[in-house]
């Protein structure tokens, strides 16, 4: 095996080179993965998140060959076909015992070795265990590529309370807008009414099912989503974008007893100020969902398999290893792409 790789290092936003680094060797209970396919995710392209990692090999949505393996790897060998978690929980600690695996301190820990996009990455031990899974026959690469992001948002589903016949509004349909609109009804929503503001991203939306969707350029989504839903608000309403005005309208488009669930969060010290009153007397509650964990990936897996939502959907660029600038430039448009993947 060849001693040295290529990798994707964001030396600043916007500057992303393909630099020669050692291939690592998997210690004790560690595996070496030939990555096949990673996705570019938006925080990928967040200037002020991406800058205070550099210099870093970006990606964390990899699926890929386990071509090695460290002494006591029980459960997998080299030749799996797998997806790896970047990052994985104790599953003991009084957080994972809680449900809350990404306030654990060793998922905060933990990361891939150097990182998504190169051509080889290692996976600890911890992550092995607790959050690396095998892609069955019926699933590839890009899906296993997939499994990481879209189990945020069904980690986002279990934080949002959504019940059986409810009228969710999705702000943004960005890739993650899309996925809430294409799993609802499988959590159970009744009516589904999205908006956004870039053409592209309205006609997929409706192509994943929106019952309506809202170009916010032209049209009120709070008066629409009334309009369409008896004079209601939204029982459950999922906002992407962090934007402070965001999500005050999102607090609009809520209805009574309602869910406002903060997918995205802002740069540290944005303040926002809210009409507690309001929120009070309606009874809206406002919850974040930040990553997943171990029962999501598996449930997402399970997802794919089963055929609910299909990486056809969802992946709509691809760029070879040398391209991964591109491939974050067009992310970090937001306009004519959902998920952009490096084929490696």
């Amino acid at each position: 095996m060849t001693t040295t790789m290529q990798a994707a290092q964001a030396v600043d936003y916007d500057d992303v080179r393909i630099v020669e680094m050692p291939v690592p060797q998997p210690g004790p209970g560690e595996a070496l993965v030939r990555v096949r396919v990673c996705g570019i995710c938006a925080g990928d392209v967040t200037p002020w998140y991406i800058r205070k990692k550099c210099p870093i090999v970006v990606g964390h949505e990899p699926a890929g060959d386990i071509v090695g393996l460290g002494p006591n790897t029980p459960g997998f060998a080299v030749g799996d076909r797998v997806f790896v978690h970047h990052h994985a929980p104790c599953g003991q600690c009084r957080d994972c015992q809680r449900g809350f695996p990404s306030m654990c301190s060793t998922w905060r820990s933990t990361h891939l070795v150097p990182g998504g996009i190169s051509e080889y990455c290692l996976v600890p031990a911890t992550n092995l265990q607790h959050d690396t899974l095998k892609l069955p026959d019926n699933l590839s690469y890009d899906d296993g590529a997939l499994i990481e992001p879209i189990a945020c948002v069904v980690r986002a589903f279990h934080r949002c309370g959504l019940q059986k016949g409810d009228t969710l509004a999705v702000i943004g349909l960005g890739f993650i807008g899309q996925v809430m609109v294409g799993l609802a009804r499988h959590y159970g929503a009744g009516k589904v009414f999205a908006a956004d503001l870039v053409p592209y991203r309205l006609e997929r939306g409706r192509a994943m099912g929106a019952d309506l969707v809202v170009d916010a350029n032209h049209e009120n989504f709070v008066e629409a989503i009334r309009k369409h839903n008896g004079g209601r608000g939204a029982d459950v309403v999922m906002v992407g974008p962090s934007k402070p005005a965001i999500l005050q309208h999102a607090i609009d488009c809520a209805g009574a007893g309602s869910t406002v669930l903060v997918f995205m969060g802002p740069e540290p010290g944005v303040k926002v100020e809210l009409d507690l009153n309001h929120l009070f007397f309606q009874e809206i509650s406002l919850v974040s969902s930040y990553s997943c964990g171990p029962q999501e990936t598996r449930e997402t897996l399970q997802l794919l398999s089963d055929g609910v939502i299909s990486k056809e959907q969802l992946i709509t660029h691809r760029y070879p290893l040398a391209q991964t600038l591109d491939g974050c430039r067009l992310t970090a448009q937001a306009r004519d792409s959902l998920k952009v993947v490096i084929d490696l």
